[in-house]
């Protein structure tokens, strides 16, 4: 398996539409029917039309004076307010509104390539979830999904994430595997990802409350992580994620438990109610494919019943996956630069907030365990020593170093 990046088109230009293949499996939100291009930066479905920009379709529903005023403006020309307005755009009233003029910064600065994520996260007012998405690299949630995806996804699939956020699981599918398809609620994420994690990947807004806006069997396998627990309508959401993969393979990683105490915990069910409406083949509790990522070692399944205390849990719906090669999702790629966990100073980890150490931190002893490697092993893993070299190897499993995005910093 290797990376699909010497044989993929750049991303989008700001007003191209999806590529042909992923708009043949786009479907429209309110007729079902196929999107159509209705000109630049702009999508057709029925009578309806959709902004486009940056090859994004925004599908979400509920927003007729956004999208209208979107429209409007893309067909007058003035494409910066369309994507202003868009970028704008949260997830819903309790998110306070991003300041205008910080915003075309960000963009400005992005667009010429001068921006970092941490910068556009900054300027877009993320707040707490722009230092979860900063060091979600190194979580225990991150990894317990690459360890879900490595033991039950085929290798050289499509993957479809709903809740994908800024395209973490998706460059890492990209780098190990196949095409990725993100989706997310919030405009704004997905610029993210389409600017410096997920450059390629197909990428699509909606709210996962209404219809999904894909064709039957667009993906070989499906994932929800860290997110099923807040979709308002789980059975709806089940039923949508099973139409979209083929053989109804499904993955729900880091579903919350509503037996036990979580942060944000949004509406999640018990452990019997997840296990009746999702009869999964295997359900893990989520905390053993974290440490599956960090030793390398297979996590073991158990019974639901078994996992009523468990804060976090994943389940396996479908079909069981060809066996694949240990590590070709959860360990270091050879020969990618790595870079030392910013966290990580000379004197140890310094953590962004308490929160943040409360709630990643505390029960995790390989992140309180965190070391500096020292300015020798810093420079051979830049220099590519991964794969070669087992202490590097050893570190990038322990999450010291990492492979970052470029510009991500």
């Amino acid at each position: 398996m290797t990376s699909l990046d010497a044989v993929r088109p750049p991303r989008p230009a700001r007003l191209d539409p999806p590529d042909e293949e992923f708009l043949a499996r786009l479907r429209g939100p309110v007729t079902g029917a196929p999107l159509e291009p209705a000109g630049p930066g702009l999508l057709r479905d029925g009578d309806t039309l959709w902004p486009c920009l940056d090859g994004i379709p925004y599908l979400r529903l509920a927003r007729e004076e956004l999208r209208d005023e979107a429209v409007a403006a893309i067909r007058r020309g003035d494409t910066d307010h369309a994507l202003a307005v868009l970028i704008a755009d949260r997830k819903d009233a309790s998110v306070p509104p991003v300041d205008p003029a910080a915003l075309r910064t960000a963009v400005a600065a992005v667009e010429s390539g001068a921006a970092t994520a941490a910068m556009v996260m900054d300027h877009l007012s993320y707040g707490g979830l722009g230092t979860y998405f900063l060091h979600r690299w190194c979580l225990p949630t991150l990894l317990s999904g690459q360890a879900l995806l490595e033991a039950h996804a085929p290798p050289g699939g499509t993957l479809f994430e709903v809740g994908c956020g800024a395209g973490h699981f998706l460059r890492t599918w990209e780098a190990g595997s196949g095409r990725a398809i993100g989706s997310d609620l919030v405009f704004s994420h997905l610029w993210l990802a389409r600017h410096f994690t997920a450059p390629r990947a197909w990428l699509v807004c909606f709210d996962a409350a209404g219809p999904f806006p894909l064709a039957d069997g667009t993906a070989d396998v499906c994932l929800t992580h860290d997110s099923f627990h807040y979709f308002p309508d789980k059975p709806h959401a089940f039923r949508e994620l099973r139409r979209i993969a083929r053989h109804e393979r499904v993955l729900l990683g880091h579903t919350h438990n509503a037996e036990a105490p979580n942060y944000a915990p949004g509406a999640p069910l018990t452990v019997p109610e997840y296990a009746a409406l999702l009869r999964p083949r295997l359900a893990y509790d989520d905390a053993a494919l974290t440490r599956a990522a960090l030793t390398g070692a297979a996590a073991e399944a158990a019974a639901p019943d078994a996992l009523r205390a468990a804060s976090a849990l994943a389940f396996v719906h479908g079909p069981a996956a060809a066996p694949s090669p240990p590590g070709w999702l959860t360990a270091p790629r050879a020969g990618r630069p790595l870079r030392v966990n910013p966290l990580l100073t000379p004197g140890g980890p310094v953590w962004p907030t308490a929160q943040f150490a409360r709630e990643f931190v505390e029960g995790w002893p390989y992140l309180g365990a965190l070391a500096h490697p020292g300015p020798g092993a810093a420079a051979a893993a830049e220099a590519g020593g991964s794969g070669t070299d087992p202490l590097i190897d050893r570190l990038a499993r322990q999450r010291v170093l990492l492979d970052l995005p470029d510009r991500w910093l």
